[in-house]
């Protein structure tokens, strides 16, 4: 494999693991925000910031951010 050969394939294996690290940053944002707009739902239901923190994974500090 010449050189030019070498540094493409080293390019296009870099460009797939940024791709997948930016598609599983991405995921993780989503998730965390689906979790943040099922805690408002159930702040405004009247649950326990408790209750709501375990159910959504949600630290009890961050529920509480929500609340005010």
């Amino acid at each position: 494999m010449d050189k030019a050969s070498e540094i493409a394939t080293a390019r296009n294996i870099g460009k797939e693991e940024g791709l997948a690290e930016g598609l599983e940053k991405g995921l993780a944002e989503g998730e965390h925000n689906a979790k943040i707009e099922t805690a408002k739902k159930m702040l405004a239901k009247g649950l326990d910031i408790n209750l709501i923190a375990q159910c959504t994974e949600l630290s009890i500090e961050e529920v509480k951010l929500l609340k005010e």
